[in-house]
Order: C-alpha cells, then sequence, then structure tokens
C-alpha cells in the first residue's frame, strides 16, 4: 500500500498527507504496479468526466479532460514525449540528442509534438459516444503505463544516472508478465475482444519504436518512456477506432 501512495506522491498532483521514506531499491519494484497507479488516475479522471458530460458538451468536455490529466500527473509524460521529439528529430549525434533531451527548454519538434498529440487525441475520442470515452478515459492510463513497463525491459539506460535508471534495465520477467496481462484483460472487459486485439497491435508498434530509439540513443530514457506512455494511448483509440468502424 505504502508502494503505491509513494507512487501518488511522485508521479501525480494527488495529496497524500503521509510520509513515507524513498528507498531506491524497493521502488525498483513497483513497476509491476503501474497500471494500477494507471488505474487510480483512470478512476479519479473517469469521475471527473462524468461529471464535466454533464455539463458541458462533447468538445469542451474531453478538452477538460485532457486538461486535468495533464495537470493531475504534473505533465511529466507530456514533458517526456516533447523532450524525447526535440532529441530524436535534431538529426544530431547520440551524445548531442541526450543533451537535447536533458535541456529543459522546449524546441520547436516537441512543441510541435505536443500541439499534434494533442489535437490527435482528442479528434479521437470524440468520434465515440459518451459512454464509450468514459471506458476510455478509465483504460487509458493504464494501457499507457503498461507500455512503460514494456518500455523498460530489458534494455539498456543511456545515461550514466537519473531517474530513469530507477526502472530500466530492472524489469524482471514476472513483473512484464504481470503488468501486462492485467492491462490485456483490463482492456478485454472493457472493450471485449476489440479491446484486447488493440492492446496487442499497440505493444507491437511500440515494440518496433523501442527498437529504432535503442538504436539511435544507445538505450532508453526516463523521457522515452514517458514518450511511449502517451504514445501508445493514441496508438490504442487508432486501432480500436479503425477495428469498431
Amino acid at each position: 500500500m505504502n508502494e503505491i501512495l509513494l507512487m501518488l506522491q511522485l508521479f501525480t498532483v494527488i495529496p497524500i498527507q503521509k510520509e513515507i521514506p524513498y528507498d531506491r531499491e524497493r521502488f525498483t519494484k513497483t513497476a509491476v504496479l503501474l497500471p494500477i497507479l494507471g488505474g487510480v488516475i483512470g478512476l479519479v479522471e473517469g469521475g471527473a468526466a462524468l461529471l464535466l458530460q454533464m455539463l458541458f458538451g462533447p468538445i469542451s468536455s474531453i478538452l477538460f479532460i485532457l486538461m486535468m490529466d495533464a495537470f493531475l500527473t504534473k505533465g511529466i509524460h507530456l514533458d517526456g514525449l516533447a523532450d524525447t521529439c526535440d532529441g530524436l528529430f535534431s538529426g544530431r549525434d547520440r551524445k548531442t540528442m541526450l543533451e537535447i533531451m536533458k535541456d529543459s527548454r522546449l524546441g520547436t519538434f516537441g512543441a510541435l509534438s505536443l500541439l499534434f498529440y494533442l489535437l490527435l487525441k482528442a479528434a479521437l475520442l470524440l468520434e465515440f459516444d459518451r459512454v464509450m470515452i468514459l471506458r476510455l478515459v478509465l483504460l487509458l492510463p493504464v494501457i499507457g503505463r503498461s507500455m512503460m513497463v514494456f518500455g523498460a525491459f530489458r534494455s539498456v539506460y543511456a545515461r550514466p544516472h537519473g531517474f530513469g535508471g530507477i526502472y530500466i534495465g530492472k524489469i524482471s520477467m514476472l513483473s512484464l508478465v504481470i503488468s501486462s496481462g492485467g492491462a490485456l484483460l483490463y482492456s478485454s472487459v472493457l472493450l471485449g475482444i476489440s479491446g484486447g486485439i488493440s492492446w496487442i497491435a499497440a505493444l507491437f508498434l511500440i515494440f518496433l519504436m523501442k527498437q529504432r530509439v535503442e538504436k539511435r540513443l544507445g538505450g532508453m530514457t526516463g523521457d522515452v518512456l514517458g514518450a511511449f506512455m502517451e504514445v501508445s494511448q493514441v496508438l490504442f483509440l487508432l486501432v480500436y477506432l479503425l477495428m469498431e468502424s
């Protein structure tokens, strides 16, 4: 229980009024709990989405949901997406790409990636009815975090030190199976067989991205895991929408 509370303290703005000691080695083992953290976030956002749908139309409610997700998670993963795009699309060598990704300033590619990502995610959600949007709001945070576990599995940390090194290359096979199996089951329960197939398709596409990134950077970083978390949600929505069309 303390592990989940600590993850909420570190990865969200949810006020947890409890002092929990941080142990790096012990925290590494919380990777298996990342989809559960996503489930908690999904429940909070799902409750808010239900209220928003009663007060506003589809466009406004979805925009508020996206804003809430960004603020609730401190924009950590969106920042990872922007930094990853700034680095990978810079066309520089490996060392320079890593330096660009570490730079706190937002570059052109990072800004464009955030703009197009949020527009595409909103547009895809608008393709569904209200009930399906609620299910997706519950599900997407779980999917994204299961892909983070996969991204960190059997990889090398591309930096000498940093927060991403807590998970990258330190995920056990058991943790991967539990987190992936849980996300796959949750997708299938909420959306049926199409949800399960869409999760598998998104996993395959993230696998291809992972191979490409590891070749360019010589490993993974926390920013890339954040990018996987965000991008996998859009990939899932795209596949699921095509299957249901």
